[in-house]
């Protein structure tokens, strides 16, 4: 029997949850699947990787109102098409659109459903989604742990932890010795926005540049709503001079290859794609034990800190750069710890739930 999948997704931007429905839905067209990807506002960044994967992408339900949303997607569910949700609005309308236990949903973030919102007033948006859906697949244990003790999420919801994948789990490149100049590229690719603090980044960056005996540049890939106050700070801190900017770019490959580390300095987490994508390329990463990133690098994992002090921060990276044991241990760790992440594991735990709402159908 051949599935056929619609997911409905909030936009196909460059965030981490639409850059991994993009290598879900190409590894359900390379596995027979039919699949089709409908999106509902902004810019389709990713269109264009969606159709040469082969994945249909619906573009007539950008620009219509929620209630025109609503009653395009009746029309295209059809019964034995598997209905897939992914971001709140996208959520919220198949909730409102569709019938009781018809669809999946996946929540990618370990924060409140309507953030515009008040407290109570998210938590009813997000058990109405869940009272009408099949399944909630949490992205990590963290997102799981967040919407009970939210109470976005009651007892009652069945939910399954299904983490991200790669297509390839092989790390390239072969060759991972470490740069032994006296320049380092430390990186990172994030939103601008609270939850990435980049400026725990830029502080800890200023201590490098203040107190270590090498050259260092630091590469900032994202765009957000921070992006003015960050530039400021990196002003104020005087290392604009040695800051690089750029915005984001669905093949950011070139960039994770150019780096010396990978740093992600972020508050929380719902899973951090990011991470895989910078352990696939070779590089050491550093980032904080907190929330679902640990869960994805593990937690014996030589970069991890435990603390939010920018010198803390600045000493890791110091150390994972300047000490040959420490970096090539982080290779090594990170090599073993990616096999973990297959796509082909994340399509057969779908593939499973799929079935199962098929059968529930029937």
């Amino acid at each position: 029997m051949t599935l056929s999948v619609l997911h409905v997704i909030t936009t196909i931007d460059l965030g981490g949850a639409e850059k991994q429905l993009l290598t879900l839905a190409s590894h359900q067209r390379k596995r027979g699947y039919k699949v089709c990807v409908i999106f509902l506002k902004n810019n389709p960044a990713l269109l264009n990787h969606f159709l040469n994967a082969d994945v249909g992408v619906e573009m007539g339900f950008v620009g219509l109102s929620f209630l025109e949303q609503i009653s395009a997607l009746r029309k295209k569910a059809k019964l034995d098409v598997i209905v897939h949700a992914h971001l709140p609005r996208a959520e919220l309308l198949c909730a409102v659109a569709l019938k009781k236990s018809s669809f999946i949903v996946t929540r990618h973030n370990s924060e409140p459903f309507f953030l515009k919102g008040g407290k109570w007033f998210s938590i009813i948006l997000s058990r109405f989604v869940f009272m009408k859906a099949f399944l909630c697949i949490s992205i990590s244990r963290t997102v799981l742990e967040f919407l009970k003790t939210s109470r976005e999420m009651d007892n009652k919801t069945n939910s399954k932890i299904i983490h991200y994948g790669l297509e390839d789990t092989r790390v390239w490149p072969k060759d991972t010795s470490r740069n032994t100049s006296k320049s380092f590229k430390i990186g990172t690719v994030s939103r601008l926005v609270p939850q990435k603090n980049i400026p725990l980044l830029l502080k800890a960056f200023k201590e490098l540049t203040n107190n270590y005996p090498c050259s260092f540049e630091l590469a900032i890939v994202g765009v957000g709503p921070l992006k003015s106050q960050l530039h400021l700070l990196s002003n104020q801190l005087e290392i604009e001079g040695s800051t690089y900017w750029k915005d984001g770019c669905s093949d950011v490959t070139n960039f994770y290859r150019s780096l010396d580390i990978f740093v992600l300095s972020s508050d929380y987490e719902g899973f951090g794609l990011v991470l895989l994508e910078a352990m696939a390329q070779g590089i050491p990463v550093v980032a904080r034990r907190i929330s679902a990133i640990p869960e994805v690098l593990g937690n014996k994992h030589p970069g991890l800190i435990e603390s939010n002090s920018p010198y803390d921060l600045a000493d890791k990276i110091w150390n994972v750069l300047n000490d040959k044991v420490l970096f090539e241990s982080c290779i090594r760790f990170q090599a073993e710890r990616l096999l973990e992440f297959s796509i082909e594991k994340t399509f057969k735990n779908h593939e499973e739930i799929y079935k199962r709402l098929l059968e529930n159908q029937n």
